[in-house]
């Protein structure tokens, strides 16, 4: 019987050490070890795993990877030193305590990719493929007939009793030239929708649909990068989104050169903004072809002038970035790009595209003392930690402007190599009235970049 109870116990002790030996900092740390990890040829990363571990890789792919342990004072053998010498895909195998097979990382070794760095303030003139519904307006003291026939705002009307609708203009021409119901077909949250409008005529006697709608948006960001061996470039770090509705503007355009000519300095609950101005006039920079969530991208046949630094720069994986010091690279005065220290506070784990990937502190003086932080006009700035380009800022914390989200420059890379098919070029001014009750066009917003957050914490 006593043997009995003693066994008990020792059972009861085993699982309970078990259990403490599960929860210990070094295995949980152990355990969220990722289970791939991409990284440049020719270069090295350490994966710090927590514990002392017996190392080995696959004896097929030497060739690929050097995997040692990392023996130093610093870190106890409980860090893994990885330096890819060829591409292609090795496996990282370790053991708990040098006995019992824990976890396996696959490394995938993969080109380096090369940009030159930009920060320079550009104009972006984007037109939209048909006209956004911007708000509704009675017409002859009766309910908008738009609104009646259940269009809703952020609706993007593509044609008109089957012809293309390409601005604001070409809606007023098919309305006035209308002699019963409209068969409006919109585009909804990327679906397609048919609604039957019958126009309303006002006091003079013109047909109406009772809309306000928005065909075009202009303002100034910033450029994050320049890709010259496929004549890529990428700006802005995120969407552009109509200010009314805050959908997302689907379309081409045009980037140009800017100016700063002021700034109104970020504070508190009240966001700064960099004031500039760009001439659409003049021979466009490049062309935009995407609009997406980690910002404008498309064609562009050079750098343009004024860069920080003559020479390209590796992008950074996401993995390759670590909190600490980086600079943030932008203008404040006419066209001189420079550099601003700042702290990357911390950073997010993303093995695919996801915004909001990491949080940058603004710290150097000139910076804070010009415009407070980060301001409207900022957004797409380059981040560049340890000679690699790794983000670009993306938004301004409402309740703090010294501190803001980025995101990852690879992603942004991503996004700029898989553009969608270019449209026609379809330039114009930055913005037209056509009719009293048919638009109150105004740019998106004074300044494209710069959306603001409320920070959470």
């Amino acid at each position: 019987m006593q043997k009995h109870g003693l066994s008990k116990h020792l059972r009861v002790a085993f699982a309970v050490l078990c259990s403490c030996l599960a929860l210990s900092p070094p295995v949980r740390h152990l355990a969220e070890l990722p289970a791939d990890v991409e990284l440049p040829l020719g270069q090295s990363t350490q994966i710090p795993v927590g514990v002392p571990l017996q190392v080995r890789t696959d004896s097929s792919l030497h060739h690929v990877i050097r995997v040692r342990p990392m023996t130093d004072t610093e870190h106890d053998g409980s860090a893994i030193s990885v330096l890819s010498t060829d591409l292609g895909d090795a496996d990282v195998k370790t053991r708990l305590f040098g006995v019992i097979p824990w976890k396996t990382v696959r490394v995938h070794v993969v080109p380096e990719d090369h940009v030159f760095v930009g920060g320079q303030s550009i104009g972006v003139n984007l037109h939209a493929n048909g006209v956004m519904v911007v708000g509704f307006q009675p017409i002859g003291g009766k309910r908008s007939p738009s609104a009646a026939a259940h269009l809703q705002l952020g609706d993007v009307i593509v044609r008109v009793s089957g012809q293309t609708v390409h601005s604001s203009e070409d809606l007023v021409r098919l309305v006035q030239a209308s002699t019963g119901v409209l068969h409006v077909e919109v585009l909804r949250h990327g679906t397609s929708l048919k609604l039957s409008v019958l126009p309303e005529r006002d006091e003079l006697g013109s047909l109406h649909l009772g809309l306000y709608v928005r065909d075009k948006a202009a303002g100034v960001g910033t450029l994050t990068f320049y890709e010259p061996q496929h004549h890529r470039f990428g700006a802005l770090g995120h969407v552009i989104a109509d200010a009314d509705t805050g959908q997302p503007i689907v379309g081409t355009g045009n980037i140009y050169e800017a100016d700063v000519t002021g700034m109104v300095k970020g504070r508190a609950g009240q966001p700064g903004e960099k004031r500039g101005r760009f001439r659409p006039s003049d021979t466009s920079l490049g062309r935009i072809e995407e609009n997406t969530d980690f910002g404008v991208f498309g064609s562009m046949d050079n750098m343009p002038p004024d860069s920080l630094l003559n020479r390209e720069l590796p992008v950074a994986l996401p993995s390759q970035v670590h909190d600490g010091p980086a600079e943030l690279w932008t203008v404040l005065h006419g066209r001189r790009v420079q550099a601003f220290s700042v702290e990357i506070e911390t950073r997010q784990q993303q093995d695919k595209p996801t915004t909001k990937s990491m949080v940058v502190h603004v710290t150097d003086p000139r910076l804070l003392k010009e415009s407070g932080g980060i301001v409207q006009g900022m957004s797409g700035s380059p981040l560049v930690q340890n000679g690699r380009l790794i983000g670009a800022v993306t938004h301004v914390f409402v309740s703090d402007p010294t501190r803001g989200y980025g995101v990852y420059a690879e992603w942004m890379l991503r996004e700029a190599e898989s553009p969608d098919e270019q449209a026609d070029e379809n330039r114009g001014p930055l913005s037209k009235s056509v009719g009293t009750n048919e638009l109150g066009a105004k740019s998106i917003q004074s300044f494209l970049a710069g959306h603001t957050h409320e920070s959470s914490n």
